[in-house]
């Protein structure tokens, strides 16, 4: 297993375009390409993705995160944003962003599905009960 591991270091950029010499020019060279990557993937006229990242810019609302509650998120997605590292946000900014944004593109279409309260208050009326 050693051996392996000598031969990949040594086969390692042969055939490369260009070839890379040590650990900190390649993080060098990545870091401006990370920073392109993220300006670049939304397409021009990507509202979306526009709207995400103008709300992981805002500043925190008045509350804060006092005013935060507890969601569950599966593990392969609270993984995937653990992964990304956005303007250095931590991952309930992300999904914050990620569901301000959704709501703000797709309003009309979600009010199509919103709920009617089903409480019992809803049908009280103090001159009945007086």
């Amino acid at each position: 297993m050693n051996k392996e591991l000598q031969i990949d270091d040594l086969t390692r950029g042969i055939n490369d375009d260009e070839p890379m010499f040590n650990e900190t020019e390649r993080r060098e060279q990545e870091a401006p390409a990370s920073e392109a990557r993220e300006h670049n993937t939304a397409h021009p006229g990507d509202k979306c993705w526009q709207d995400f990242m103008a709300y992981l810019e805002a500043p925190a609302d008045g509350d804060g995160k006092a005013g935060r509650l507890v969601c569950k998120l599966d593990r392969d997605l609270a993984d995937s944003l653990d992964d990304c590292d956005i303007r250095g946000r931590c991952r309930s900014d992300l999904v914050n962003a990620i569901v301000r944004s959704f709501f703000e593109n797709h309003l009309s279409r979600l009010a199509q599905y919103r709920r009617e309260k089903k409480s019992l208050f809803n049908n009280y009326k103090p001159e009945f009960h007086a």
